[in-house]
């Protein structure tokens, strides 16, 4: 026997209901996944961002995405100063908005954490009178979300009317609120990042910039030039800031003025050697007198990152200074003079360039004391060249060395002509012009490893580093032919005689070296003067006669 199904109508009528709520339930939690699947797309992509300016395009790329509005614009808040200020808008024809924060309704409302309409269902402003301070309309916008992390204010995110013209719906706004309250994690994250990022940076500028000093102390304790120190220093100190030029000025107490000593990073080298060498004269300046003048008189540092329209900077056309920071330098709580560095290639001059340029010049500024003490000790006060002491010790070290390692050296003996009468005539002060203009002009004239000396009255000499009599010769024939260029007011034209003598030919031993290179110098002076000669033995020696002279 077949059994048969029982269906009664009242059972059959529950199922059809049953189906359709079933088919509601099925369709109701698939939109449901479909929302949950949307939801953490957008955290997977929002969580992976550390860029500022990409997230902030992408939080508004998935708000556009899923409600389609025509405009909207990201704000983040400054704290330090309470103002919010746009970092990305669509539609809206990339507006700069900027407005303070409102401690009103409004801001009473942003702190409520939900995303609220700024407009009635007239279209009319809630808040009328902060929409009036700030033109709202320009935003054109119809709600805000709030961006708030840990109970402060983070960022805004505004949003306008829909391409649809329909207003939000429950799932819409559910979705806003999620992705406000996941893209405020990430800005704060995104934040912090970027903090990190930047204090790394700042530490690892810290220690490089301390490894920089440390160097620069070790190798100021090695240099004994003061040109070459002063040079070194200047180097160190436009690298560490990142500037293109810059210039030491020393105060000359003679002239009671701040006189450039070196000067690095001009176009022009061959015209910053020459400043460097003392033949092109720079401005000066007196206490008080322009930035650096200034920066010594009150003793205290002075950065301009914009030099136009500065009263007090000289001369700013004309030097092509767009910005500067000027250090003054301390020895004993005494201002010896300042280091200028100009033009920072980089944004401006900061706290911290400052900062590093007084460590660089607290170093400096004792071994430059010491430098200046050390080349009182071995110069010449009139002329500014070596004492004969040194020269000879200098003389010494060369003899040494070129025996060692089987090397030649020559010294030429200086002498100006009729320096006698120039004194009986002129006086003792045009005397002493004329040997100061010497001075200047050996020490100007010759290659960086020669030594020069005023080895007595109006008697120099010259080390002339492996270099043969040939060498040697061509050396000082420039010397000759350059010295008449000295003028000096009234004075008649001037002129030099030079004898020179070679290690080992012309003597194994100082004191041969040096009588030979008197005679064959004495040599020049009864041939006429104005002559070089070199020594041989051929030349008997002469009585010196003051008519030579």
């Amino acid at each position: 026997m077949t059994k048969s199904k029982l269906v009664l109508p009242w059972t059959e009528s529950m199922t059809m209901n049953g189906s359709t709520n079933e088919t509601d339930s099925v369709e109701s939690l698939r939109q449901r996944i479909s929302e949950m699947e949307n939801l953490l797309h957008a955290n997977r992509m929002l969580c992976n961002i550390l860029d500022p300016m990409e997230l902030y395009s992408t939080i508004a790329g998935l708000v556009r995405g899923q409600l389609k509005v025509s405009t909207l614009c990201v704000f983040v808040y400054h704290h330090d100063i309470e103002k919010f200020e746009s970092v990305y808008s669509h539609g809206l024809n990339d507006l700069v908005f900027t407005f303070n924060k409102n401690d009103g309704p409004l801001w009473q409302k942003i702190l409520q954490k939900e995303p609220f309409p700024v407009n009635d269902t007239s279209g009319n402003p809630i808040f009328k009178e902060f929409s009036e301070n700030y033109t709202l309309k320009e935003l054109n916008s119809e709600w805000w979300i709030p961006f708030i992390m840990k109970e402060e204010v983070i960022g805004l995110l505004t949003i306008g009317e829909k391409d649809n013209t329909h207003p939000i719906d429950e799932i819409e706004y559910g979705y806003i609120k999620h992705i406000a309250t996941q893209a405020s994690i990430c800005i704060n994250a995104c934040t912090l990042n970027l903090k990190r990022q930047k204090e790394r940076q700042k530490l690892d500028k810290i220690l490089q910039n301390l490894s920089l000093l440390n160097n620069i102390g070790r190798a100021m304790t090695y240099i004994s030039d003061l040109k070459t120190l002063l040079q070194y220093i200047l180097r160190k100190a436009i690298r560490i800031t990142k500037a293109e030029k810059g210039s030491i000025m020393l105060l000359d107490p003679d002239k009671n003025q701040l006189v450039v000593s070196v000067i690095e990073g001009l176009e022009d080298s061959d015209y910053q050697e020459k400043i460097n060498n003392k033949q092109v004269e720079c401005k000066s300046f007196k206490p008080g007198e322009g930035v650096a003048g200034q920066v010594f008189q009150e003793a205290k540092p002075i950065v301009l990152n914009n030099t136009e329209g500065e009263d007090n900077f000289i001369e700013a056309d004309s030097s092509f200074v767009r910005s500067i920071a000027c250090i003054p330098m301390f020895v004993y709580n005494d201002v010896i003079g300042v280091i200028n560095v100009t033009n920072k290639r980089e944004d401006h001059f900061t706290e911290v360039d400052v900062e590093m340029l007084k460590a660089v010049t607290d170093q400096a500024a004792v071994a430059i004391n010491k430098a200046q003490l050390r080349e009182m000790a071995v110069t010449d006060f009139l002329t500014g060249l070596y004492i004969r002491r040194y020269f000879m010790s200098r003389l010494q070290d060369e003899l040494l060395r070129s025996d060692r390692y089987n090397k030649v050296f020559s010294i030429v003996m200086i002498d100006i002509d009729k320096f006698k009468s120039v004194n009986d005539t002129y006086g003792h002060t045009a005397g002493d012009q004329v040997l100061k203009a010497a001075g200047n002009f050996f020490k100007t004239n010759i290659r960086q490893v020669d030594i020069v000396a005023r080895y007595g009255g109006e008697e120099f000499m010259i080390l002339f580093p492996e270099t043969d009599k040939e060498a040697a010769y061509v050396l000082a024939e420039r010397l000759r032919k350059g010295f008449p260029q000295i003028r000096l007011d009234i004075l008649p034209e001037l002129s030099i005689s030079l004898g020179i003598s070679t290690y080992p030919e012309d003597g194994k031993d100082i004191k041969t070296l040096i009588k030979n290179a008197d005679i064959a110098m004495y040599s020049a002076k009864q041939r006429g003067r104005n002559k070089i000669v070199n020594f041989s033995k051929h030349i008997s020696p002469k009585t010196r006669k003051m008519s030579l002279s």
